[in-house]
């Protein structure tokens, strides 16, 4: 893609010499390639017959177009969800009864908001912390505070610790749309 990945963009130092040091990701791009990945996600969740799960969803996978817009990436770790009864394919991911497989794409991409409303890379510190956990206590202590904090939360929401606690992607996607009309995306 003309832009390279979003990783490449959000981390300096893992920027290519084709990402421009001087053109950066303002707001309205960074809200814009949440709606578009969300957009995606939703669509390989909800709509696509069997759905599917990417289970690889990180900065590095979304690829970005000339207008900044997300492309979905690298599906070598993609699985076809099958309900229980159906037999139309083989392939299962997850364990039934226990963890619906999407939630694991929904906590990835909590990780990518909070990564793109922060701009701190996912694996932020040492093994015993992640940016999931750095976001949960700076949003407690009120220190982030921007136009983009509805975002953030949303991410925050995302990477709860309870599969259960978090929002579909479809719900994601939806909220995000509630937060675009400022940014006027178009649907």
């Amino acid at each position: 893609m003309e832009r390279c990945s979003l990783g490449q963009w959000l981390h300096v130092k893992k920027r290519s010499t084709r990402v421009s040091g001087s053109v950066y990701l303002d707001r309205p791009a960074r809200f814009r390639i949440a709606m578009g990945a969300a957009r995606g996600l939703s669509y390989l969740h909800h709509d696509c017959l069997p759905p599917i799960i990417h289970r690889d969803v990180k900065s590095s996978n979304m690829l970005l177009d000339s207008a900044f817009n997300a492309k979905i990436a690298d599906f070598g770790l993609a699985r076809l969800v099958v309900k229980k009864g159906e037999t139309s394919v083989s392939v299962v991911a997850g364990s039934f009864g226990y963890i619906a497989p999407e939630k694991i794409d929904v906590y990835s991409f909590g990780v990518v908001l909070l990564e793109l409303t922060t701009g701190k890379e996912a694996h932020l510190g040492d093994e015993n912390t992640c940016l999931a956990e750095w976001a949960c206590r700076h949003m407690i202590e009120g220190r982030l505070i921007d136009e983009m904090i509805s975002v953030f939360i949303l991410g925050v929401k995302c990477t709860s610790k309870q599969p259960s606690d978090r929002p579909s992607m479809r719900e994601v996607f939806q909220i995000l749309v509630q937060y675009s009309h400022p940014h006027e995306y178009g649907h």
